[in-house]
């Protein structure tokens, strides 16, 4: 077995262990549904499990190429939870984008121009809904709330590196750009490019994205259990250890 294989099927291994133990651990979740903070918290989270699960389906289905597009949501969704978990307050500027899309959504019926908002502009309630997100919106950007772009939050939850090298090539990935197609189905034979469709995986990238994934899961694990107050916290640094150890060993 080339060691690059060896290395990468030990992060697989460890990422199938971390998965089957934060999906137990999050079975004995204890939250509040009415409260606002924990309801949204816990949907991330749960978004972040599904979709970290997905990257397993993926890889054993050998759909290599998906991974990459997957991780990027995955990504995106941490961010928000660990912005979520130190600063309650980051609901509210979720909350506006929530508002002001949807208000995009309602204009786009009401201009009547758009085939595809007709269930929306025949809805009786349209110009009510309307003004009930417009005054939601002024309250919120009068009290200093704002649309965060992408950025933005990447910036508040001490992720600028991580923003300009990691989410950068996971974008590249799922906007198909030219950098991205060639890493993905390009090959150079003697010389000459070759395209290949289900190109065979480069075992040392599948560690990266699979190691890369491990350390998502496992602090985003840390945020809702931190934010919940559970007991779960001395298994995660136990699994915390273990990834460090892999990682000092590859």
């Amino acid at each position: 077995m080339p060691k690059n294989m060896s290395t990468f099927q030990q992060i697989y291994e460890f990422y199938e262990t971390l998965l089957a133990q934060i999906l137990r651990l999050a079975s004995d979740l204890k939250f509040d549904a009415e409260h606002v903070l924990h309801l949204h918290a816990v949907a991330l989270y749960g978004s972040i499990i599904e979709l970290s699960t997905s990257l397993k389906t993926l890889y054993l289905s050998e759909h290599y190429s998906s991974l990459q597009i997957i991780l990027r949501s995955l990504f995106e969704a941490h961010v928000d939870l660990d912005n979520l978990s130190k600063d309650p307050k980051h609901g509210y500027f979720l909350q506006l984008s929530y508002l002001e899309e949807n208000m995009k959504l309602f204009k786009e019926a009401k201009n009547d121009q758009n085939f595809y908002m007709t269930i929306i502009a025949q809805q009786p309630d349209l110009d009510s809904k309307i003004d009930k997100f417009e005054k939601e919106i002024t309250t919120l950007k009068c009290k200093g709330f704002k649309n965060l772009n992408i950025s933005d939050k990447f910036k508040k939850a001490n992720l600028k590196n991580e923003y300009k090298t990691f989410y950068n090539l996971l974008c590249s990935a799922a906007h198909n750009n030219f950098r991205s197609l060639l890493d993905r189905h390009v090959t150079s034979i003697n010389g000459k490019n070759e395209v290949q469709y289900f190109k065979r995986p480069d075992f040392e990238e599948l560690e990266s994205w699979f190691g890369f994934a491990c350390e998502i899961v496992l602090r985003s694990s840390f945020s809702i259990h931190g934010l919940l107050g559970t007991k779960a916290i001395p298994e995660l640094q136990g699994l915390r250890e273990t990834l460090n150890k892999l990682r000092d060993e590859s």
